[in-house]
């Protein structure tokens, strides 16, 4: 398989390994300063242009999110319009511009969006039904290992120190504070836009650009850490307002749906307890029927990383490729 990479971080260098590792012909790296054969041979010092389009069978979009995923959107359907499937793991696009891309999906791997390695996404759509009631998620790793750290007798800086140091984390976040809220106000409203637009609860769409967050401060982080055995950061789709006492985060309404998120006191909803997962794990609990008189069902696993996410994306390339 030849392929493309755009993207030269943690989670780019990921997928060039395993791609090499495959066997597959790997056409490019995009990096920051030009175009490269191998990782480490440039061969063009200009920034990528429609040349390279030309002769592969896939792309991986592996960049950050820059202003509201314009970049990576322009990327995605810049490849779709030669028939070139792109597999990405850049959440902006999706959670931002879902609305234009929704009519090329099947052209799109979009599995690492949302939960990296645990490859929730694809759960979710094969669950989702009419008897959905209520949606229940944990889908940022970093937030809940360092608040599981700190449950645990950990500081709340030596923890976020170790998530920025392990590739968890945000990049460009200055302290523990910053830390938090990058996750909690950028990349969570992001995840949750994909989330629930995957699920396709409503004919309308979220645009995580219009979810408004509440941010975290001294005063709330201090509640935050001496309550850390109880709280977690959960993102709930329901047709309720419960009420939950709930720090930061958000709430959004959308049709008959309301999308709550924060920092969650577990012991209220006794169905966080088959929730909320260990250290850097995703989860997501789907309830069918009033009450789960129909059942609830747990998926969970590995979330933050570059090892999981590339993993999923190679999943994804391998299903794309076959449905080409």
């Amino acid at each position: 398989m030849k392929i493309g990479i755009i993207g030269a971080g943690n989670i780019g260098s990921e997928l060039y390994r395993k791609t090499k590792a495959l066997g597959w012909d790997i056409k490019f790296v995009l990096k920051d300063d030009g175009v490269y054969k191998n990782f480490d041979e440039r061969i063009d010092e200009l920034k990528f242009h429609k040349k390279y389009e030309k002769g592969i069978d896939l792309a991986f979009l592996a960049i950050p999110t820059l202003d509201d995923g314009n970049a990576a959107y322009k990327y995605i359907k810049s490849f779709i319009k030669e028939s070139i499937p792109v597999v990405t793991c850049e959440k902006g696009a999706l959670s931002n511009y879902f609305r234009y891309l929704r009519p090329y999906l099947d052209k799109i791997g979009y599995s690492a969006t949302v939960g990296g390695g645990t490859r929730l996404l694809r759960y979710l759509e094969e669950r989702i039904s009419p008897d959905v009631k209520e949606i229940h998620a944990v889908i940022n790793g970093t937030l809940n290992y360092i608040f599981d750290e700190v449950s645990r007798g950990r500081s709340l800086g030596e923890v976020a120190e170790e998530a920025k140091k392990l590739g968890y984390a945000e990049p460009g976040a200055k302290n523990h504070l910053e830390v938090i809220n990058k996750e909690a106000t950028k990349d969570i409203p992001m995840k949750t836009s994909i989330l629930f637009n995957i699920s396709k609860l409503a004919s309308d769409c979220v645009n995580a650009k219009n979810i408004k967050c509440n941010k975290i401060g001294e005063p709330e982080l201090k509640k935050l850490i001496k309550e850390s055995k109880k709280r977690r950061y959960i993102v709930s789709i329901s047709k309720e307002d419960n009420g939950e006492d709930i720090i930061g985060g958000f709430k959004h309404k959308i049709e008959d749906w309301i999308i709550s998120a924060g920092f969650k006191d577990i012991s209220e909803n006794s169905l966080y307890s088959k929730l909320v997962p260990s250290g850097v794990n995703n989860s997501i609990l789907i309830c069918e029927g009033e009450h789960g008189i129909n059942g609830t069902y747990v998926l969970s696993g590995q979330g933050a990383g570059a090892h999981p996410t590339a993993s999923s994306m190679i999943k994804d390339a391998i299903n794309l490729v076959a449905n080409k």
